[in-house]
C-alpha cells in the first residue's frame, strides 16, 4: 500500500483466498499501530466492526496493576480486529492505491540473477506456474517465510517453544480492557475483538499444551478457571461463537535484507505472542522499510545501503522487545527484586503507564525495568 502510494508498481501475492482469518494470530493491536492504522487513513473500516479500548488490567503474581499504555502521537486506543477484517482492509486499501492483489497464489522459489534476488516463482490454485520479475522482492510472509528459506537468511538469538495458547470467542461478554493474568508457568488473557465478540485465552507451557491436544476446551476452562476465576465466572452468561483454537510458535531473529530481497513482520522477527506486539511491530517495519525502499528505488541512495540500514534499524528498536518478550514467556516466578518493583509501582500511573509501554512498545524494557 505504502510502496503503491509513493507510484511504483507492486505486485501483491498471497497463499489464502480473501477474507481470510489466521489462526494463530494474536490480534491485539496496540496504540502504536493503530495510529499507523489512523494515518494511513484506514482506521474508520477497522472501527466500523471493532471498538477501540484503553484500559488493562494486569495481575502479574498476584499483584494488580490498572491503568493504560504510553499513547503514541495522540492515539490512546487499542482494537482487536480479527484477521479476516484486518488483512482485507489493508489488501483492499493496497488495490486502491494502485497494486495488483492476487489472492490464491503460493510462492515456491525465488528468481536469481548472479547474486540478486530478481522475482519469484510462484503456483495457483489449478497448478499453472507464474514466474514475475522485480528489482525487490518483499517477504511479509510469516514465520515460515518462503522467501526467507529461498534467500537464504540467516537465523540469531532462537528460542525454542516455551508456552502455548488455546482460545476462543464469545458473544454478550461485558469486558471492554485488557486482561492479563500471570503466574508461575501458566496465565490467561482476555480482550475486545470484532464483531461484537471477546478473544479469551489460557496460556499453557508446552508440554501441557501437546498433552492436551485431544480435549483443548477442558484444558482452557481449567487454566481459566485456575489463574483467572473472576474472569472464568463470566464465560457461563456468554456465547461462545466458534470452537477452540490452538497455536505455539518458536522465535527466532532473521537477517532484515539482502540483495533484491527484504523481510517484514513475523517473516523477519518471530516473537512469542505474549506480548501481542506482532501486528504494532509489522506495521512500523512496513513503514521504515517502504521509506528505505523508496530512498533505493528513487535513486536518492543506493538500494542495498537504504536496506541495510532498514535492518540496522529494525535490530535497534525491536532486540530489547525481541529479550523482554522471551523472559516473559518462561512464565517464570519473578526474582524479589522484580516482585518489590511491581509492588512499588501498583499505586504509581505513570511508572505503570511505563511498564505496560514495554508491551505496547513505546518503552525500552533496557530503560524501564530494575537492572537486576
Amino acid at each position: 500500500m505504502l510502496l503503491a502510494r509513493e507510484g511504483y508498481r507492486v505486485l501483491l501475492l498471497d497463499r489464502d483466498r480473501f477474507p481470510s482469518d489466521m489462526g494463530q494470530s494474536t490480534h491485539l493491536i496496540h496504540p502504536l499501530g493503530v495510529a499507523h492504522l489512523r494515518d494511513w487513513g484506514v482506521l474508520p473500516q477497522i472501527a466500523a466492526r471493532a471498538v477501540p479500548f484503553t484500559g488493562w488490567r494486569v495481575d502479574l503474581h498476584g499483584t494488580v496493576l490498572s491503568g493504560a499504555p504510553p499513547a503514541v502521537n495522540g492515539c490512546e486506543d487499542s482494537y482487536g480486529p480479527r484477521r479476516y477484517l484486518l488483512d482485507t482492509v489493508l489488501a483492499e486499501a493496497a488495490v486502491v492505491a494502485g497494486a495488483e492483489f492476487r489472492d490464491g497464489i503460493r510462492v515456491v522459489d525465488l528468481v536469481e540473477d548472479g547474486n540478486r534476488v530478481a522475482g519469484i516463482v510462484a503456483t495457483a490454485a489449478d497448478g499453472s506456474r507464474q514466474v514475475e520479475r522485480a528489482r525487490l522482492v518483499i517477504g511479509a510472509d510469516g514465520p515460515n517465510s518462503v522467501v526467507a528459506r529461498c534467500a537464504g537468511a540467516n537465523e540469531s538469538l532462537c528460542e525454542p517453544i516455551v508456552q502455548s495458547n488455546i482460545w476462543s470467542y464469545w458473544e454478550g461478554l461485558a469486558l471492554d480492557h485488557v486482561r492479563l493474568y500471570i503466574r508461575e508457568r501458566k496465565g490467561a488473557f482476555a480482550f475486545p475483538a470484532s464483531d461484537g465478540t471477546v478473544l479469551v485465552s489460557a496460556n499453557l507451557m508446552h508440554d501441557e499444551f501437546v498433552a492436551a491436544r485431544h480435549d483443548r476446551e477442558a484444558a482452557f476452562h481449567a487454566r481459566v478457571e485456575d489463574v483467572a476465576p473472576n474472569l472464568h465466572a463470566m464465560l457461563p452468561g456468554a456465547t461462545r461463537t466458534e470452537g477452540f483454537h490452538g497455536g505455539c510458535t518458536r522465535a527466532f531473529v532473521r537477517e532484515a535484507a539482502g540483495p533484491g530481497w527484504a523481510l517484514v513482520g513475523d517473516a523477519g522477527m518471530k516473537k512469542d505472542p505474549v506480548t501481542a506486539q506482532g501486528i504494532s511491530t509489522a506495521f512500523r517495519c512496513a513503514e521504515m522499510l517502504a521509506e528505505a525502499v523508496d530512498d533505493g528505488l528513487s535513486g536518492r541512495r543506493d538500494l542495498d545501503e537504504a536496506l541495510a540500514d532498514y535492518a540496522t534499524e529494525r535490530d535497534r528498536w525491536l532486540l530489547p522487545y525481541y529479550r523482554f518478550t522471551a523472559q516473559l514467556a518462561r512464565f517464570a516466578k519473578p526474582t524479589e527484586t522484580l516482585a518489590a518493583y511491581y509492588r512499588e509501582i501498583q499505586d504509581d500511573p505513570a511508572e505503570t503507564a511505563r511498564l505496560f509501554g514495554c508491551v505496547a512498545l513505546t518503552h525500552s524494557p533496557d530503560d524501564v525495568l530494575p537492572p537486576a
